[in-house]
């Protein structure tokens, strides 16, 4: 137990009244790390789990997690306790769940079966209202709904925003279908991820590096939505292995969203690295050490802009690449907070398409083109990762669900026949081998059920 005996509470205020409640079910697990720091109602006096008497009903707070009391964990029940039936027990009429739940792209629809489950169960109206806005990788959707006593949705947000629900009783019981708007929430949260971070931290300016390639161009689309425009600084920094049609893609890229443009070309900081290198390097043959030379000056260089201009340095990586290692520490990786590292590349080219529905924001052929970190000549991707739908297929299995290399095999033979097991293992490897750059990657803003980071522990030592 806490030794400074803590609670998590919530606070009903009327006038002058005052009443306070705690948060029963205390949660370890994913990114909650509550029992550290809290104690359970159940260690306090009982008026902490009490029922509200207001205008003549019996009302019952309940606190985020209070509600999930028929969790399973491997087909247990996860807890004992039922802080719903309680409330219900003594009398409830009516509860309301006020939560600081987490966003990700399948929570609204799990958060309605569970609150229409319990509401049908305990035969009450539930209410839930949940917080808004971004603190550290962490997100929250402002999510807010109502279901009746038959598990009915009775009001609901369509979006993820900070706007106000309002319901009145005795209004028509008439059931609401929910708008399904997946890819404009992920969006807004993304947006809110970045302003929130930038905000709270000081920030009113981002900067980052643009390539002309797709991870770089949607981080700068959604920078510009948090943080305006004419506070986003784009730096072009061709070396001699970019295409022309990058520096192309990257200027067009900065006047679609009007953000500010500044080319930087490294060829020349490169060639004299290079040569202070050469005499210690002589007679060994070039590797991944020169590519990672200019992944790593394109990090001074932003790092020295974001010094410069009190900007916030925002890292392009996406959550594919942040799986296999394909990033260089302390290069593409350097930043203060990492918008996509928990979106597949095949969910970056999703979420790109949907933010070009209404005008051209990122060039065709930035979305078109083979991807390429432009480090030798004629690179591509897949020269070192299988295809983008194959390789997210893997990881997902591996990453979202846990699953051991034979069992996401099975998982994918249905959609990927000829998929060998050697190449599930090899992914698993490349997986658990990387741990170690993801440890010193920036803040990834978390989007799904299982992202890199504070949810995700796993022991950098490798050889397990």
């Amino acid at each position: 137990p806490n030794p400074r005996h803590l609670a998590n509470c919530a606070i009903f205020l009327h006038g002058d009244r005052r009443e306070v409640r705690a948060k029963t079910l205390i949660p370890y697990y994913d990114v909650f790390h509550e029992s550290r720091y809290f104690d359970s109602a159940e260690t306090l006096k009982p008026q902490y789990r009490e029922p509200i008497s207001f205008d003549g009903k019996k009302i019952g707070l309940l606190i985020c997690e209070d509600s999930w009391d028929e969790q399973q964990v491997n087909g247990k029940r996860a807890y004992a306790s039922h802080p719903t039936q309680a409330l219900v027990a003594k009398g409830c009429e009516f509860l309301i769940n006020i939560s600081a739940s987490p966003y990700n792209r399948q929570k609204r629809e799990a958060r309605h079966e569970t609150i229409a489950r319990a509401a049908k169960a305990a035969g009450v109206p539930i209410a839930y209202v949940n917080h808004f806005g971004g603190h550290d990788e962490i997100t929250f959707d402002g999510d807010a709904f109502l279901f009746g006593p038959d598990g009915a949705c009775l009001a609901a947000k369509d979006s993820a925003s900070p706007d106000i629900l309002y319901w009145k009783e005795g209004s028509a019981s008439k059931s609401r279908k929910l708008k399904d708007g997946e890819l404009r929430d992920l969006k807004s949260m993304l947006v809110t991820g970045i302003r929130d971070y930038a905000r709270k931290n000081g920030f009113g300016k981002a900067v980052l590096g643009i390539s002309g390639g797709i991870d770089s161009a949607i981080v700068a689309a959604l920078a510009a939505e948090a943080l305006g425009p004419s506070n986003v600084i784009g730096l072009a920094m061709p070396t001699k292995f970019s295409s022309s049609h990058s520096v192309e893609d990257a200027e067009a890229l900065a006047r679609n969203l009007n953000i500010i443009y500044r080319h930087l070309p490294i060829k020349m900081p490169h060639a004299t690295f290079n040569m202070a290198l050469q005499p210690f390097f002589a007679g060994l043959p070039e590797d991944a050490t020169e590519e990672n030379v200019q992944a790593r000056l394109r990090g001074v260089a932003v790092m020295a802009f974001a010094n410069k201009y009190r900007a916030l340095a925002l890292a392009t990586g996406n959550k594919s690449e942040f799986a296999m290692g394909y990033s260089t520490l302390y290069g593409d990786m350097c930043g203060a907070l990492s918008p996509i590292g928990d979106l597949y590349k095949t969910e970056v080219y999703e979420l790109t398409r949907y933010m070009n529905e209404e005008r051209e924001l990122i060039p065709q052929r930035t979305i078109t083109k083979p991807p390429s970190a432009e480090l030798r000549p004629g690179q591509t991707d897949q020269d070192s990762l299988p295809p983008y739908d194959l390789l997210d297929a893997m990881l997902f299995q591996l990453v979202e669900r846990e699953l051991e290399p034979g069992e996401a095999r099975a998982a994918l033979l249905a959609k990927f026949p000829s998929l060998e097991l050697s190449l599930v293992e090899k992914i698993q490897r490349s997986l658990r081998i990387n741990e170690y750059k993801r440890k010193q990657a920036a803040p990834i803003l978390r989007v799904s059920t299982r992202a890199f980071g504070t949810g995700r522990l796993y022991p950098l030592t490798c050889l397990y």
